[in-house]
């Protein structure tokens, strides 16, 4: 098996921006091997489909002028918060909630 690639921003084939928080990362890193990958492979297919949208409808991206809304990524018990920007294509990993019981994760695994 390779080793997991740290949790930094990165730059996708569609030519998003993957960026973590500080925060978001300590935990990400904390994950099982497996579940790591599985999630990288989910948030490139979530850039994909966010560049098939036309420049023309990037605010349905957003609830309001004020800000971006965090949406929401579950695989099994862990939860991901997540944003995505149009204006400067990326999509930015906001928080990560891990359940309590860490062999929940392992079932997700």
């Amino acid at each position: 098996m390779n080793p997991v690639a740290p949790w930094t921003d990165w730059l996708t084939p569609s030519f998003f921006r993957i960026r973590v928080a500080p925060a978001a990362i300590e935990k990400l890193s904390a994950l099982p091997p497996d579940l790591q990958e599985r999630l990288r492979h989910m948030l490139l297919d979530i850039v994909e489909l966010a560049d098939l949208v036309p420049p023309s409808t990037a605010r349905s991206w957003r609830a309001s002028e004020q800000g971006r809304p965090l949406l929401q990524l579950r695989l099994g018990k862990l939860d991901v918060r997540y944003s995505i920007s149009e204006d400067d294509r990326s999509l930015t990993i906001e928080h990560v909630i891990i359940p309590e019981d860490d062999t929940e994760l392992e079932k997700t695994a």
